[in-house]
């Protein structure tokens, strides 16, 4: 089966353009319906959250009863040859993946093989070689890269996880991604500007809810509607509080039907309106009005988040890698908000709230204060007052103290968090990552050959994405962008499927299909002692092979010739009219002679 054929979009932005569809029945005329900034058109990921006995029940549904046990062998061997063909690739990331890590991972076996064998070039050189196979992994497991778009929106909003944080870059070690993007410029495009120091892969939709008064943050954000936000934009540095995810993308086309109902022109998308504390409650008297009013928000989440990056030196009693390279990190987590991206991130330091800043700030401005008019104003320094300024310095260090100890439950709260919405990391998730590529692998191989077969006739790409999409949709509940190419491809080149016309697809018979699938197995090591019966079945393969190109070549040679023969007729028509037309020319001649002669007579 050999490495998927991926679409060039998989790593592409996941936000949705509306292109109209000319193939549309009852419908009158198209209009034009404006963006809304706080509906979010999220395109549908390829992936299929479904497990494998799922699709196969599906694919049974669609089969007559006399083929569905064919089926089951036809699953079972597309799975075991896929499984079989993609096993060097496994072996190798994972080896690789042990190399890389084996100092953070204190392997002394490998440790010595990678100081002794690996000069430091080398060493980068694999770790790059890694890194390019593990995104070939992530785009044929169906992720997406994280965008700059993506990010700005995670950003300039907040979903349920508030904090003021800074992420500290200069941790990160930028050679080995860098070298990465480099050397493969079109990954590059449109991804994250720290997209040298780590990458986002992210998989599937989802949505997350959260309802109550949300007092708290009611309070600090009214707080900084009404001071931080007015002294930022005095100085000239704004700060972004709604991010519109459509920005930039094409106005949506509709089409209208005859009851004056809008359709939508596309289905590869789906529609979320996103209900933040910030969109809900824009201005300070919406705080205000509703500050004991009870808020339903929800915000769309990716199902799958996985984050890389090395970091820039190693960490403490551990030793470094070649040329000191840093430990190579792989974390996984699920139900990410998209507000709330940044949670993920390493190296994270934790700030304190503006509330918190205000009131010790207030505290050391008003003793400040009190100090220095007690010198200015040549009040005598009487026990009242040494005890005042005393109490207000007592205040201070309470508040500082009160500061660091917020900083603390912040730390706390936010790693309580992240472990909440943590999954696998190293070699668990790259094992999990691995088999849960090979199942979305056959999963669309099984459904799309399935829908062939079931259909009778032959069908095109797009009809069979429709076919597929609306079966997971009805099935299931699932809003899936199918990939169709990469399934079509494979099943081509494995002869389950045969082009017809260009743009037409056809299942193979069952029958034959099992037999191509079942001479493959055989075949796939020459050691037996059946007599010979493997290698006649991949004589007979080889001379079927043969037979369709030789029929190939015939047809080709007769068309070509057919060709040529009617180059050929038409030059003699050519000369033949040429000499008709000269002959023509001299019979006129001949008759305007013969009338002006003047015969002789007795």
């Amino acid at each position: 089966f050999g490495q998927s054929a991926t679409r060039d979009t998989r790593f592409g932005s996941s936000l949705c353009v509306f292109t109209p569809t000319p193939e549309r029945s009852r419908t009158m005329a198209t209009e034009v319906v404006e963006p809304n900034e706080n509906v979010a058109q999220i395109k549908n990921s390829a992936f299929i959250p479904l497990g494998m006995n799922f699709i196969k029940e599906l694919a049974l549904e669609l089969m007559p009863e006399t083929e569905k046990e064919g089926m089951n062998d036809f699953m079972r061997m597309v799975r075991l040859l896929f499984h079989f063909e993609y096993l060097d690739s496994r072996d190798k990331l994972k080896r690789n993946f042990d190399l890389v890590t084996a100092a953070q991972e204190q392997n002394d076996a490998l440790i010595a093989l990678t100081e002794t064998q690996l000069s430091p070039k080398e060493f980068a050189d694999l770790s790059v070689d890694f890194v390019t196979d593990f995104c070939s992994l992530m785009a044929d497991a169906n992720f997406s890269l994280l965008t700059q778009t993506e990010w700005e929106l995670a950003k300039a909003e907040d979903f349920m996880f508030n904090l003021p944080i800074e992420i500290a870059w200069d941790k990160f070690d930028k050679e080995l991604l860098g070298t990465l993007l480099r050397q493969n410029p079109a990954l590059s495009q449109g991804l994250t500007q720290f997209a040298d120091s780590a990458l986002l892969f992210k998989r599937g939709n989802g949505l997350a809810k959260a309802k109550g008064m949300f007092i708290a943050q009611k309070i600090d954000m009214l707080l900084e509607m009404l001071l931080m936000e007015p002294l930022l934009a005095f100085i000239g540095k704004p700060k972004p509080v709604i991010a519109d995810i459509n920005e930039g993308l094409p106005r949506r086309s509709a089409a209208v039907r005859e009851d004056g109902t809008m359709e939508e022109e596309r289905h590869d998308t789906t529609t979320i309106e996103r209900r933040t504390l910030r969109r809900l409650l824009p201005t300070p008297f919406a705080v205000l009005r509703h500050l004991l009013s009870t808020h339903e928000l929800q915000e769309p989440t990716f199902k799958e988040v996985v984050i890389l990056y090395r970091m820039a030196k190693p960490k403490d009693g551990c030793k470094p890698g070649p040329g000191g390279a840093g430990p190579l990190v792989l974390k996984s987590f699920h139900d990410i908000p998209m507000a709330d991206m940044e949670m993920i991130f390493p190296e994270i330091n934790i700030q304190v709230r503006f509330k918190d800043m205000l009131i010790n700030v207030s505290l050391a401005v008003v003793a400040l204060g009190t100090f220095l008019w007690t010198l200015i104003s040549g009040v005598e320094w009487s026990k009242e007052i040494i005890t005042l300024i005393s109490v207000l310095g007592g205040k201070v260090a309470q508040s500082a103290t009160a500061l660091m100890a917020a900083q603390t439950r912040y730390a706390g709260m936010m790693a309580k968090e992240i472990q909440q919405k943590s999954d696998n990391s190293q070699v668990g998730m790259l094992m999990h990552l691995m088999e849960s590529m090979e199942d979305q692998e056959c999963k669309e191989m099984i459904l799309s050959y399935c829908v062939l077969s079931a259909n009778g006739k032959s069908m095109t790409l797009k009809e069979i994405d429709t076919k597929c999409e609306t079966l997971l949709h009805k099935r299931f509940g699932l809003n899936v962008d199918f990939d169709v190419e990469g399934a079509v491809v494979k099943l081509l080149r494995e002869g389950l499927v045969e082009q017809r016309a260009g743009v037409l697809y056809t299942a193979t018979p069952l029958r034959q299909a099992l037999q191509r699938l079942d001479t493959k197995w055989d075949n796939l090591f020459s050691y037996t002692d059946d007599g010979g019966a493997a290698m006649q079945s991949s004589l007979v393969m080889q001379e079927e092979t043969a037979r369709k190109v030789r029929y190939q070549t015939v047809e080709a040679e007769l068309a070509r010739s057919l060709s040529k023969t009617d180059i050929e007729r038409a030059a003699v028509v050519g000369k033949l009219r040429e000499q008709q037309d000269e002959i023509t020319k001299r019979i006129k001649t001949l008759e305007g002679a013969m009338t002006s002669y003047k015969w002789r007579t007795g």
